[in-house]
């Protein structure tokens, strides 16, 4: 009995010991707010309005006073067919979502960053034709949404090597 009680006691202490540990490592995240040294200004959008714009409202809570940054957009999408089965009716549809992205320093004019963002996702065809866009719709926001938090990473990471 008394070594079951000293095996108990030891396996809580790590546990104790390992979670003081964890919640002092000093880990911060990238994107929180304090630590970004950049606001954004202004938006020029070329290609897809409405993807650019999404893209826009993911990317607007970027707000400083010092290296205001004007951002250039050129938005594409590209919807292509998946699958079809036997009689050819599609199956499954695929999306590509790219953008072109150039960040200019507001003052300086100096270029910070100059990349292109693209991620792919796959959507089933629905009977409804309506269903079927709600899908493409739901696939877009999230690829758009993750594309926002790469820009986001890249623009805290180039700032963060001044």
């Amino acid at each position: 009995m008394t070594s079951c009680k000293l095996y108990k006691t030891l396996l809580c202490s790590f546990f104790l010991l390992l979670l003081s540990f964890l919640s002092s490592c000093g880990y911060q995240s990238l994107l929180n707010e304090n630590s970004k040294k950049f606001g954004i200004k202004s938006f020029n959008i070329e290609g897809n309005k409405r993807l650019a714009q999404i893209l826009k409202n993911n990317l607007v809570s970027s707000r400083s006073e010092s290296n205001n940054l004007i951002l250039n957009i050129n938005a594409r999408k590209d919807r292509s067919i998946a699958h079809k089965d036997s009689t050819g009716k599609i199956i499954k549809y695929n999306l590509k979502i790219s953008f072109d992205l150039t960040a200019t320093e507001s003052i300086s004019r100096k270029q910070v960053l100059s990349k292109t963002f693209a991620l792919e996702g796959n959507y089933k065809a629905s009977d409804l034709y309506m269903d079927t866009l709600n899908r493409e719709k739901k696939v877009v926001d999230e690829l758009i949404e993750s594309i926002a938090t790469q820009i986001l990473t890249d623009l805290s990471l180039a700032y963060g090597e001044k």
